[in-house]
């Protein structure tokens, strides 16, 4: 393993990139190490060029911008947006379509220190294409225009059309390393003579913190402290409106679940006990009972004494002629009338059978169609009356 490759898995990036500034071979190293096969070797160097203080590195910086990783495309789009150089307008531009959210913002931070005027984070899609696409179809009064209402201001502009006559092909000026070497990126358009603003444990300014706190949990946890750090309140600004705004729309397009009417399970109330069979028998009326033979009566239901108990002095017509040797015949209970000719009734009985169909029968139609089918079928037969006793009308 070459000490290059060791040092940034170590985590050696700042060492990687002064000792290249001095030693071609550890410049060739740092190079190598841009398509080394470890994503986390391969996103280091990225941040190692920035160290290395060299412009012309940028050639070798751009084929990044199409990794696989996301770690080292943001690194790479952090690396260009470094340097300033108008060779990597086109390659900006197109990372402003990236699928990472910190990809876009560096990129987009490049291309604002390049060509000031629009918030470029927040340009179009079809925007970006025409500027890709060179203006088809456009002459350069209208391409003029068309940049001006991206709110490229003027200066900027003249600029722009400079190097786009050139495709952008602009010899590297080695001396903007100088001028960032005189003062951290992150101050860039601030007062230097300013008193020095307090940072958090983390090393990211208290004014940044406050903006990044408007970010929920799950989102904030996601950014990495080590570009969080770079983050001006401007800058941090615009990235925490962009994220909140793709959040927002991201929620907004959640297709709303459709409300499934479920109807409480009616609680059944304990039904007071009862009299003892031997008390009721007492109850029969004398007449009717001295009829009955003993062991005919100890063979008689509830339901039967009940019947007994209520008859009149001519209740004994509920009973049948009895012999000793024959068994009582029990009142039958009148059958209900099934509506074999109802259409609801026969639907019903296809769905959920006979018994719960004559139940379900004396449920209002409008009501019923609010209760799913499912939860008909996992209710028993007294929970299903009890549920008919609370919808019916009263």
């Amino acid at each position: 393993m070459s000490d290059t490759r060791r040092m940034l898995l170590d985590f050696e990036t700042d060492e990687v990139g002064r000792k290249a500034r001095d030693d071609p071979k550890v410049r060739k190293s740092l190079i190598k190490a841009l398509s080394d096969t470890s994503d986390i070797v391969r996103q280091r160097a990225l941040i190692a060029t920035i160290e290395l203080g060299d412009p012309t590195i940028v050639k070798d910086i751009v084929k990044s911008l199409k990794d696989e990783d996301d770690e080292v495309r943001v690194a790479a789009a952090e690396s260009l947006a470094y340097y300033r150089q108008p060779s990597t307008i086109p390659y900006l531009l197109e990372g402003l379509k990236d699928s990472n959210t910190w990809v876009r913002s560096h990129c987009a931070n490049g291309l604002s220190k390049l060509i000031g005027g629009p918030i470029w984070a927040r340009l179009k899609e079809e925007d970006v294409d025409t500027i890709l696409a060179d203006f088809p179809e456009m002459d350069e009064e209208q391409i003029r225009q068309f940049m001006i209402d991206l709110k490229v201001r003027e200066n900027e502009l003249d600029k722009f059309m400079h190097w786009r006559r050139k495709n952008f092909e602009i010899d590297i000026d080695p001396s903007i390393i100088e001028e960032l070497e005189t003062k951290p990126l992150i101050l860039e358009g601030a007062d230097i003579s300013a008193p020095v603003k307090p940072t958090s444990a983390s090393g990211i300014s208290t004014e940044v913190e406050e903006i990044l706190a408007e970010l929920p949990d799950d989102i904030r946890s996601t950014l990495p402290e080590e570009d969080l750090r770079r983050l001006t309140p401007s800058t941090a600004r615009e990235l925490v409106d962009s994220l909140l705004a793709s959040f927002v729309k991201k929620e907004e397009e959640k297709p709303k679940k459709k409300k499934k009417v479920r109807v409480k399970k009616v609680q059944r109330s304990k039904k007071k006990k009862g009299p003892t069979k031997e008390e009721m028998l007492e109850k029969i009326p004398e007449e009717i009972r001295t009829q009955i033979p003993p062991d005919v009566l100890d063979d008689l239901t509830v339901e039967d004494l009940e019947a007994l108990i209520s008859a009149d002095s001519d209740g004994a017509k509920l009973l049948p002629d009895i012999k000793d040797d024959e068994t009582i015949v029990k009142p039958s209970k009148p059958k209900k009338h099934k509506k074999m000719a109802d259409a609801r009734f026969q639907t019903l009985t296809d769905k959920y059978g006979e018994e719960k169909a004559e139940i379900l029968l004396s449920i209002p139609e409008d009501m019923l169609a609010g209760i799913p089918d499912d939860q008909i079928e996992e209710m028993d037969i007294d929970s299903l009356r009890d549920l008919a006793d609370a919808l019916a009308p009263r």
